[in-house]
This record gives structure tokens, sequence and C-alpha cells, in this order.
């Protein structure tokens, strides 16, 4: 620089140097007041944005992380999913394939789950059933079952035991005497029948 700029420089420092240490001055007052009464406040809204925080939005945030975890998680599957469609990996049909599939499974998923609770409500109410039929027909109420026995081979109650068996051989059609003679030429006419 030339002799004339630098002096012109001199005088331009000399004549702005009071000025400045004014300026500062005054910069340093004010910052001292403003920390003197702004920082108090400063303070307490920092304590109070503090307590905000902890008391308002952290749990507030939690629950929304929570909420936003099983969809952050869908998102990005779809995302991958999307991404690979895209890249050719996976074509239009396959993708089309795999929602039939899904919504298959989950057809057949709510099939099985009424199939069971109806067989859990039916089988429940045969238990109850079971338990009711054995309460209210005990085996002491039942009537005794009429007798098997037929009239004729009882005896009579105005006859013996000996009249029984008599009894039996009269109403036979023949006693085993008679019928002896006549089994014998059955079985004769029988051998001859085949031989």
């Amino acid at each position: 620089m030339s002799q004339n700029g630098k002096s012109r420089v001199r005088h331009t420092a000399e004549l702005v140097t009071p000025y400045a240490l004014t300026a500062r001055r005054g910069a340093v007052r004010c910052a001292r007041w403003a920390g003197g009464v702004i920082g108090p406040r400063a303070r307490q809204a920092a304590g109070q944005a503090r307590t905000g925080l902890t008391t308002q939005v952290v749990p507030r945030m939690g629950r929304a992380m929570a909420a936003a975890g099983p969809a952050g998680r869908e998102a990005t599957v779809r995302s991958q999913a999307a991404l690979a469609a895209l890249r050719g990996d996976v074509t239009s049909q396959e993708i089309l394939e795999l929602a039939r599939r899904k919504r298959a499974r989950a057809r057949t998923g709510r099939l099985v789950r009424r199939v069971g609770l109806a067989g859990l409500v039916a089988g429940g109410a045969f238990v109850a059933w079971k338990w009711w039929s054995g309460q209210s027909d005990p085996d002491w109420l039942m009537e005794p079952s009429p007798a098997t026995e037929t009239t004729e081979s009882r005896p009579s109650p105005d006859r013996g035991p000996e009249s029984a068996s008599e009894s039996a051989s009269e109403g036979a059609p023949g006693n085993a005497a008679e019928s002896a003679p006549e089994d014998q030429a059955e079985a004769g006419a029988r051998r001859g029948a085949r031989g």
C-alpha cells in the first residue's frame, strides 16, 4: 500500500477507537444486565422444558414408538418387497399368488378356530348331558326289568317241584325213549343220500 493509504488507515483507526471502546463497554454492560434479568428466566424456562420433557414428551414418545413398532416392521417388510419387485426379482404374478395364499391361510385359520370352538362347545354339552343324565337316572331309581323265564318251566304254587319236571316231560311232543328210533332212521336216510 502507498504511504498515503497507510496514513489514512491510521487516522481512521484513531478516530474510530474511542467509539469502539464505548460500544464495547456498552455491550458488556448490556450483557451483564441481560444475564441478570434474562438468565434466571432462561434457567426457569429450561427447567420447565426439562420437566415437561420428562413428564409429558418422553412417555408419549415411548407410547408412540411402541405403537409404531409393528407398523414400522410392516413398513420395512413392504418396502423390501417393493424394492425386490422394482428390481425385477419378483413378478406381479408371484405377488398376486402370495396375496392369494395369505388370504387362503387366513380363511383356513378362521375355519379351524371355528371348528375347534364348535367341538369344545359340543364336547362340553355332551359332558354336561352325561353328568345330568347320571344325576337324574341313578341305578336305584330304575325299575326292575321283567322276568325272562317262561311260565311252563316254573313250578306252579299249588304243585311241588316234582310236578314241574313231570309237566315239562308231559308237555314235550314225545319223551326221549320214543324219539331215539326216529332219530336213527333220519340219520340213516341222510347217509344214504350222501353215499
